[in-house]
C-alpha cells in the first residue's frame, strides 16, 4: 500500500485522488473504521472546497483551521459540518495541528477533549469509536494538515507505528502534488505566454519607436516619466493612427513590471460574442465550442500589464465585469464557480470622445472615472509637423530593407507638401504614403506630391448646409454649426448663455469636440 502511494507522488498533481489513496490505504493497512485528512490552510479563501461551497452565516471566522479533504470508512460530506476544524477549537485535531505532536488515545470516553463538542461526541457514538489515533503532515518543518483514524477497539503499538509511516508518506504526497499542481499551471501559461509572443513578432506592425521631437510629443513623454514608475491605471486618448500602443509600451518599459510581459487587446477587433471568454477566459463546456479550458488575457497579464485598445467599443455587460475586476483584482472565467485573483496594471486606449458616450449612455460613469485617473492626450500628427522629417528618416529604412529598394530620402517639394497635408490617419496614413511612394519610386530619392494629392480630401465647394457642389464631410458641418453658436455667444462656451446651454450638451463635452475640431472659441466662423 506504501508503495502504490509512493507512485503517485511522481505521476500526479491531481490532490483529491492523491487523499483518497491515504485514506483507503489506511483503513487497508489498519483495523480502524474511518479515515480521514485534513489539509491546513491559513484562510478559508485558500480552500476551493469551501470557495465551492460559500461559507455565510456558519458561526465561524476566517482564520487558521484544518480542512476536511478526504474520508473514508463514513458517510460523511466533504463539504458538510465536519469540513471545518479551527485551530482554536478545544479537539485534539487541532491540538495536533498545533503542537506538532501525534496522538493516540485508546479510550475516547475517557477523554474530556472528545467530550467538549457536542457534534464530535454525538459522530463518536454513532459510529461506536472507542480509539483515535491522530499524526501531524509535516513536511520539512511546513504544517500541510492532519492525519487521523478512528477504531471500534484500541489499536495495537504497530498500527500507531504504521500510521506514523504513512503520514511521512502522505505529508511527501500531498507536497508533490501541489508542487506539480504549480508546474502545470505555470507550464500552461507560459505555452500561451509563448504563443502570444509568437504572434506578436509575426506582426509586420512596420512603425516601432516614438519619434519626434515636437513639444507636444515632448510633453506626452514627460507625462510617461511621471506616471510609468507608479501602478496608476492609465487612459490614452486621441485620434486612430497616432501610436497610442507605442505610448503603453514606453509607460510598461519604465515601470516595475517591466520584466513580466504587456499584453494588448484590440477591444474593438474581438466578435462580441466571446469578449468575456477573450479577457476572463473560459472552462471546458462551458459553452458550445469551448472544448477547453482557456486562459484569458487578465490571467495572461498578471504581474504584468494589459492594455486595452479600443476600450470605447466593450459592450455595456462587459463594462461592469471590468469594473469588478479594477475594483476587486478578481474575476471569473466564464463557467467557472469561483473567483481567480490577478494583480494587473491597466491601460487604456481609445479614439472615441468617452465623456460624450458617457453622456449619450454608451459608457458607463463609473467605469470612466475608473479609467480617467491619469489621461494622456496622444496629439495628431497635423499638429506636430515638425516631427515629420524626423518620421520620414525613420520609416525610409524599413521600407528600404522590406522592398530592397537603394532609398535614401524624399525630394525637398515632397518634404515640404508632407508638412503642410493635414493627415486625417496621423502616422499610419504617413506609413502607407510613404509606402506607396516607395512601391512606385524609380529612383533613390522618392517623389510623394503626386500621391498626396490623390490622398487628401477634395475640396468642396459645397456650402455649409450641403446645398450644392461635392457634399462636405460631417465633421466640416459639425465644426461650422459651432462656429456660428460661438459667434452668437461672443465666445462663450458655459453658463445659461453659453454655447453649451444653446447646443444642449454638457460644456466639457462640448470643450472635448472643440478641441477634436480644432475650433478656436473667439474665431470668427
Amino acid at each position: 500500500m506504501l508503495r502504490r502511494v509512493t507512485r503517485q507522488i511522481l505521476v500526479t498533481s491531481d490532490l483529491p485522488r492523491v487523499l483518497d489513496s491515504i485514506v483507503t490505504g489506511l483503513l487497508a493497512g489498519t483495523g480502524s473504521v474511518v479515515a480521514r485528512v485534513f489539509l491546513y490552510f491559513a484562510s478559508r479563501s485558500e480552500c476551493e472546497i469551501c470557495r465551492g461551497r460559500g461559507v455565510e452565516g456558519d458561526g465561524h471566522s476566517d482564520g487558521e483551521a484544518l480542512h476536511l479533504w478526504a474520508n473514508a470508512g463514513a458517510p460523511t460530506a466533504l463539504d458538510g459540518p465536519w469540513h471545518l476544524m479551527p485551530l482554536s477549537m478545544p479537539v485534539v485535531g487541532a491540538q495536533v495541528a498545533t503542537s506538532r505532536r501525534p496522538e493516540l488515545v485508546n479510550d475516547v470516553w475517557s477523554d474530556p477533549r472528545f467530550q467538549a463538542v457536542p457534534r464530535v461526541r454525538e459522530d463518536l457514538r454513532t459510529l461506536g469509536v472507542q480509539a483515535a489515533a491522530m499524526y501531524p503532515l509535516d513536511f520539512r518543518g511546513e504544517l500541510l494538515g492532519m492525519i487521523g483514524m478512528l477504531s471500534k477497539h484500541p489499536f495495537a503499538t504497530e498500527e500507531f507505528e504504521f500510521l506514523a509511516i504513512f503520514a511521512d508518506q502522505a505529508a511527501m504526497a500531498i507536497k508533490s502534488a501541489y508542487l506539480l499542481g504549480e508546474v502545470e499551471r505555470s507550464r500552461a501559461q507560459l505555452a500561451v505566454h509563448n504563443e502570444y509572443l509568437e504572434a506578436e513578432l509575426r506582426d509586420e506592425r512596420g512603425f516601432e519607436g516614438i519619434v519626434g521631437s515636437s513639444p507636444a510629443l515632448k510633453g506626452v513623454l514627460r507625462q510617461v516619466r511621471q506616471v510609468a514608475p507608479v501602478e496608476t491605471t492609465v487612459l490614452l486618448t486621441g485620434e486612430t493612427g497616432t501610436g497610442k500602443e507605442l505610448i503603453a509600451r514606453a509607460i510598461h518599459e519604465g515601470s516595475p513590471r517591466k520584466e513580466r510581459a504587456l499584453i494588448t487587446v484590440n477591444c474593438g477587433a474581438i466578435p462580441q460574442g466571446v469578449v468575456e471568454s477573450e479577457l476572463f477566459g473560459h472552462e471546458k463546456g462551458s459553452f458550445t465550442g469551448a472544448l477547453q479550458r482557456r486562459i484569458g488575457r487578465f490571467e495572461l497579464a498578471d504581474k504584468g500589464t494589459l492594455f486595452l485598445d479600443e476600450i470605447g467599443e466593450l459592450p455595456l455587460d462587459t463594462q461592469v465585469k471590468l469594473l469588478r475586476v479594477l475594483q476587486e483584482q478578481e474575476f471569473e472565467r466564464v463557467g467557472a464557480t469561483r473567483p481567480m485573483k490577478v494583480d494587473v496594471r491597466l491601460i487604456a486606449a481609445t479614439n472615441r470622445d468617452i465623456e460624450n458616450e458617457v453622456s449619450e449612455g454608451r459608457f458607463r460613469a463609473d467605469l470612466f472615472y475608473r479609467l480617467n485617473v491619469f489621461p494622456i492626450r496622444i496629439p495628431p500628427l497635423r499638429e506636430r509637423a515638425g516631427d515629420i522629417p524626423l518620421l520620414v528618416q525613420h520609416i525610409l529604412p524599413q521600407l528600404q530593407r522590406r522592398l530592397a529598394k537603394p532609398l535614401k530620402g524624399v525630394t525637398a517639394t515632397s518634404m515640404r507638401m508632407l508638412q503642410e497635408y493635414p493627415w486625417p490617419g496621423n502616422i499610419r496614413e504617413l506609413q502607407n504614403v510613404l509606402e506607396r511612394a516607395c512601391v512606385l519610386a524609380t529612383s533613390s530619392v522618392v517623389q510623394i506630391h503626386e500621391l498626396l494629392r490623390t490622398a487628401a480630401p477634395q475640396p468642396t465647394t459645397a456650402s455649409d448646409d450641403g446645398a450644392s457642389g461635392r457634399p462636405s464631410r460631417l465633421d466640416d458641418h459639425e465644426r461650422a454649426h459651432i462656429r456660428r453658436v460661438l459667434a452668437a455667444c461672443r465666445g462663450r462656451v458655459s453658463g445659461s448663455k453659453g454655447a453649451a446651454a444653446i447646443l444642449g450638451i454638457n460644456p466639457n463635452t462640448l470643450r472635448a469636440r472643440m478641441k477634436k475640431l480644432g475650433i478656436d472659441p473667439h474665431a470668427r466662423p
